[in-house]
């Protein structure tokens, strides 16, 4: 981005000590080749900037990110896996402040039409006032080739047993939670009702013996790849 479009975003903020420190931030930024990064300013919805590394994954479209709102990012997103996405960056978004960094893993379709998958990690930081989402863009396509590689060529024991415990709704279940979805949701996904959804969620649970929810998957996704 280029040091005018900058001072176009940073005149909206009209603190100018704010203007500075984002100013500061965003020079850093411009600074980096290897990481691509944006970031979102929460209570103007939209996002303010994004250096030009973030170029190498979705092209032009890094330079027309500014002034637009998550949907425009969404869009980017394949179409099976963005429901997913939109849940879990929404929930992100809508937590007070967090300093612990959030980690997705998705897949989205670069300029050029390519399937990239993306390890995105979210941080939320106040910057003189301003709730700020930065966002880590790392392509890690290769390694997605290399892992499934070894996947098929060796079986893991661990995988095989915890399989083992939960019956082939339940499996479908079990990622649909890791995924974010609701109890309502999975039943609207899965044909299933309400009551029935939430069953297969506490029997889960108890199979596990975790607590609640986040448990469950801290858990299982030892041993499942449910990403």
């Amino acid at each position: 981005m280029s040091s005018k479009g900058n001072h176009t975003v940073l005149n909206r903020i009209k603190n100018k000590s704010d203007q500075c420190k984002i100013s500061d931030l965003t020079k850093a930024c411009d600074c980096l080749d290897n990481l691509q990064i944006s970031i979102y300013h929460i209570s103007q919805e939209k996002f303010i900037y994004s250096n030009a590394a973030l170029k190498k994954i979705i092209g032009v479209k890094a330079s027309k990110i500014i002034n637009q709102n998550w949907d425009f990012w969404f869009d980017l997103v394949i179409k099976d896996e963005l429901l997913a996405v939109k849940n879990k960056i929404n929930n992100f978004l809508s937590m007070p402040y967090f300093k612990a960094p959030y980690v997705l893993k998705y897949h989205i379709r670069d300029h050029s039409g390519r399937l990239i998958l993306l390890r995105h990690e979210l941080l939320l930081h106040y910057l003189q006032g301003n709730l700020l989402a930065i966002n880590y863009f790392f392509d890690i396509t290769e390694k997605e080739k290399i892992e499934a590689y070894f996947n098929r060529q060796s079986t893991n024991k661990n995988a095989y047993k915890q399989k083992k415990l939960i019956s082939p709704r339940e499996e479908e279940v079990l990622k649909l939670v890791a995924d974010g979805f609701s109890s309502k949701q999975i039943a609207d996904k899965l044909f299933i009702s309400n009551h029935t959804a939430i069953t297969h969620r506490k029997n889960l649970i108890e199979k596990f013996k975790v607590k609640n929810t986040a448990q469950l998957i801290k858990r299982i996704s030892k041993h499942i790849e449910l990403w």
